[in-house]
């Protein structure tokens, strides 16, 4: 049996090593790539017909097709006021725990570029901190739970059983 060569191998959480000179090693080292494709490879192309994709697309409103920097292009688009349009696209957020793939930063400002006016300088920010990133939304949570007015805005078990989804649609319009 022949050792893996470590320069090509990359060991798994689970403990599981992955020889990255196989073909399930490069397509695992490509997947950072769907964040910036129109195109969605590894799936068989009859569930990526117009139709399937519309149908999930339709049930669920928060999603979308889009790639990463198309998204951010168009919610840039949505803003109105061209002055908060340009402050935030100089503040775009990088985070998560997607956003340590390598490299990452420095590809989604240039991809920006492609689809942002040229008058409009990007930056794309994000904390040298990896765990910082990977648990902002954890961070932030609990910054915001701890606030008092943030108190004030929570629906209890007991309110939720007596009243239920009705209070909550009245108390957060």
């Amino acid at each position: 049996e022949v050792e893996p060569d470590p320069e090509h191998t990359y060991e798994l959480p689970d403990g599981t090593t992955v020889d990255t000179t196989t073909r399930i090693g490069k397509d695992l080292l490509r997947l950072p790539e769907l964040f910036f494709t129109d195109d969605v490879p590894f799936v068989e192309s009859d569930l990526l017909s117009p139709k399937n994709v519309n149908s999930v697309l339709s049930q669920h409103s928060t999603l979308s097709n889009l790639p990463l920097h198309k998204l951010i292009h168009a919610s840039l688009t949505a803003v109105g006021d061209s002055d908060v349009r340009k402050e935030l696209c100089g503040n775009i957020v990088l985070t998560g725990g997607s956003s340590l793939f390598p490299n990452l930063e420095q590809r989604l400002s240039l991809e920006l570029t492609t689809v942002v006016p040229s008058s409009y300088k990007c930056r794309v920010i994000a904390s040298r901190n990896s765990v910082e990133r990977s648990c902002a939304a954890w961070i932030g949570a609990s910054v915001l739970t701890s606030l008092g007015s943030f108190q004030q805005l929570w629906l209890s078990r007991t309110e939720y059983e007596e009243y239920g989804a009705t209070l909550a649609v009245q108390r957060f319009p």
